[in-house]
């Protein structure tokens, strides 16, 4: 009966999803859980697929209803902290910034102006947290 007990406390302890795009159990942001995320606060990314950028070797491009999105997956968290200065220069001349989460990189880039108030770009960068 006791070993029914603990079994029943480490699997309600095992939620896979506590809402914020993270594991309960891991804690650890994932670029997987980043596009789930989004999907979760209502917005519409695209199919994402390998992207070839000097922002990092394990990269993904697609966009997120219609702005350009970059996220890359590394090692270490210095690692992406030390690449964010090249997230920024993946967004260059237009409206968007770059945001580090653990190990996950997130930039958005409105190249196709199709977020003039900022919200879009606002929301993904939330939800990338």
């Amino acid at each position: 009966m006791r070993n029914l007990f603990v079994l029943a406390l480490a699997l309600a302890s095992c939620s896979k999803d506590d809402g914020t795009g993270r594991g309960a159990a891991s804690g650890e942001l994932t670029r997987d859980r980043v596009v789930e995320a989004w999907k979760k606060g209502g917005l519409t990314p695209t199919p994402f697929t390998a992207a070839t950028t000097t922002v990092g070797k394990d990269c993904q491009s697609g966009t997120v209803n219609s702005v350009d999105v970059l996220v890359c997956q590394f090692a270490t968290v210095e690692e992406a902290k030390a690449a964010e200065p090249k997230g920024y220069e993946w967004v260059g001349e237009a409206t968007g910034t770059t945001v580090v989460s653990g190990k996950v990189l997130v930039a958005a880039s409105d190249r196709r102006k199709s977020d003039p108030s900022g919200r879009t770009i606002d929301k993904i960068m939330k939800l990338s947290k």
